[in-house]
């Protein structure tokens, strides 16, 4: 995946003017890139005097922060306790199918990710799936193939809409 050197300084003046903290930089870049990169981690480094091994060490011990690519669209599929014995194994199974990825990876187009996660912390809900900051409870098999084939639709349309 390409990164745009100019958007990652941007970010980094950006972050040198709001005098923030290390986490903040990181998730502006992530949010800005779907990933953490190392050569923008590089160039922060660089451009703000801060050793690369401190900004590596805090990318590296958060789960928030990824170093591969996520899709446009990051599906999150609960595989905590409630969720399980609730039937969160089918769900997920059901997502692998609809989507043609296993956890960790994003399809080949880039529009969409897929990770399971032990708890997205609204265990009265589950089974949960949580597509990019929308979570949806009380999933079926039946309730999370028609929502990814929503959320398939409209990356589809957003993929469209950019190329036009």
């Amino acid at each position: 995946m390409a990164v745009d050197m100019e958007r990652a300084e941007t970010l980094v003046e950006n972050f040198r003017q709001r005098e923030a903290g290390l986490v903040e930089l990181l998730l502006d870049i992530q949010d800005e890139f779907n990933f953490v990169p190392e050569k923008v981690l590089i160039l922060a480094s660089e451009e703000l005097d801060v050793p690369l091994e401190r900004l590596l060490g805090a990318a590296t011990f958060y789960n928030a922060f990824t170093a591969t690519p996520k899709g446009r669209n990051h599906v999150k599929v609960c595989t905590g306790t409630a969720c399980i014995v609730r039937g969160s194994r089918s769900i997920f199974e059901t997502v692998i199918e609809e989507l043609g990825v296993e956890p960790g990876e994003t399809t080949d187009d880039g529009a969409l990710s897929l990770e399971n996660v032990h708890c997205l912390g609204a265990c009265a809900l589950g089974p949960i799936v949580m597509v990019n900051d929308e979570y949806h409870g009380h999933m079926t098999t039946k309730k999370t193939s028609e929502l990814i084939g929503k959320v398939k639709a409209k990356a589809a349309e957003e993929e469209v809409e950019a190329v036009a």
